[in-house]
């Protein structure tokens, strides 16, 4: 019997196992992502800004990537990149409020998405 390439990568015990991987902030993810958290600002989401926290500013096609050091008031036009816990708290917390529901299930929809792509 000859073994498949999957078969030589995972063996027959490993079969069937959830795959994991780890996240990365990518151009794509973030591009995403700021429409993602221009619907949680209309849902009425702020972000409260602590030091080491990563956040973007769009620069035309590009986006600045920087990290919060006691400058949090120079932030305007920047949005945060949360860590994937903090973006699934997110969308729990949308399915508990009492919003909007068109406003709420275009966020909720919009994370989601979100999620499936790149996480």
């Amino acid at each position: 019997m000859i073994r498949t390439e999957d078969e030589m990568r995972y063996p027959p015990e490993l079969h069937g196992r959830v795959g994991f991987k780890n996240f990365a902030w990518t151009i794509e993810a973030i591009s995403e992502w700021e429409h993602v958290w221009n619907a949680l600002w209309a849902c009425g989401v702020k972000w409260e800004w602590q030091n080491t926290d990563r956040y973007a500013r769009p620069r035309g096609e590009h986006f600045d990537l920087f990290t919060v050091h006691d400058d949090a008031a120079k932030l305007d036009m920047a949005f945060p990149l949360p860590a994937v816990h903090t973006i699934k708290e997110l969308n729990d917390w949308l399915l508990d409020a009492h919003l909007d529901d068109n406003k709420a299930s275009e966020a909720t929809n919009l994370i989601r998405k979100w999620i499936k792509d790149y996480v």
